[in-house]
């Protein structure tokens, strides 16, 4: 306190009666910036920050000046992110032991993502070859009515449905195939996380990054789907697929749909036939162009559509084709790479 604050308290004090000297002494600045002394804080004056002084002018109390509602609403705002930062931390806190408690080691966690991906791409074969059956029933049931119309009979409203059917089973196995390569996505997405944050707890030497990994393999998976996004948007793309298919096929078209057209089953080793078909997708709510490559039953056939440097080429080549605009070959148009636990 300086000298001359200390003069003015003390002739304050003087001047009180004696039975207000054994009490407090307020001290405050009002909001004009001018300093009070009083033995009475005055009500209008209580929201100022104040302190109290004994009879000899020592400070024995101080109060803050009174919070304003955005001072308040702020302190709740910060008490409630200090407590959502807890929360957080501790989930974490709570993973890293389970995950600490269920992995080794990184080879433990690849193992046990690998053999979930491998449980997928089980249920995958299946469709595929599924695929492959609707294909050659599809195949027999257009030839059938081909043959019914050239003699001049009518083709049975109900064998049209039946061909109808089949057709809409495809486009279901399609969209199936879409989702398990998303559900793989999913599953590795969440691996690699739990992979990166194990090398953190366990301060190992960040070599790769597994999350940069799992996407590429998600957009390789999906070189054969385009999307178009709204629907009204497709009818470019879907006659640009359409004479993509003509011009990379090696066998005729058999099936020219509004939604699907189908080349014949391939005759040679060297054969690719192709389907492509227009899907609704209805968990994304988005129109999507899938294209699907066969080869003769062989292994010459297997691994000319599973390696062949043509069927490569043609996967590689089936996003740009449909596009407006130059897109990388390994980028899924518009497909989204989603989250874990989405």
């Amino acid at each position: 306190m300086s000298l001359k604050t200390l003069t003015i308290t003390l002739i304050l004090l003087a001047c009180l009666p004696v039975s207000g000297q054994a009490g407090k002494l307020y001290k405050w600045v009002d909001d004009e910036g001018r300093t009070h002394y009083s033995d009475k804080l005055p009500p209008s004056d209580i929201k100022h920050a104040h302190s109290a002084l004994d009879e000899h002018g020592v400070t024995i109390d101080r109060v803050d000046a009174a919070k304003t509602p955005e001072e308040i609403r702020q302190e709740a705002e910060e008490a409630r992110l200090r407590e959502e930062q807890e929360r957080l931390a501790e989930k974490q806190r709570a993973e890293d032991r389970v995950l600490l408690r269920t992995f080794r080691s990184e080879d433990d966690i690849l193992m046990t993502r690998n053999g979930q991906i491998q449980a997928v791409d089980t249920y995958i074969r299946v469709t595929q070859a599924n695929i492959k059956r609707l294909k050659h029933t599809l195949e027999e049931m257009q030839a059938n009515a081909a043959q019914l119309e050239l003699s001049g009979q009518s083709i049975p409203k109900k064998y049209l449905a039946d061909i109808e059917e089949k057709r809409q089973a495809l486009k279901d196995s399609y969209e199936s195939i879409i989702e398990r390569e998303r559900e793989k996505n999913r599953i590795r997405q969440s691996f690699a996380k739990d992979q990166n944050r194990f090398r953190e707890l366990k301060k190992l030497e960040q070599t790769s990054d597994p999350l940069l990994e799992a996407s590429q393999s998600f957009s390789e998976a999906l070189l054969n789907v385009y999307n178009c996004g709204e629907d009204k948007a497709c009818e470019k793309p879907w006659l640009r697929a359409k004479a993509y298919l003509k011009q990379n096929s090696t066998t005729p078209v058999k099936m020219d749909g509004e939604n699907i057209v189908l080349t014949s089953s391939p005759q040679e080793s060297d054969d690719i036939s192709i389907t492509v078909s227009r899907i609704f997708d209805r968990k994304a709510n988005q129109t999507l162009i899938f294209m699907d490559l066969q080869c003769k039953d062989t292994s010459q056939g297997n691994s000319l559509c599973s390696k062949g440097e043509k069927a490569i080429r043609i996967k590689e080549g089936f996003q740009a084709a449909l596009s407006d605009t130059p897109q990388s070959p390994t980028t899924p148009s518009g497909l989204e790479i989603a989250a874990p636990n989405e």
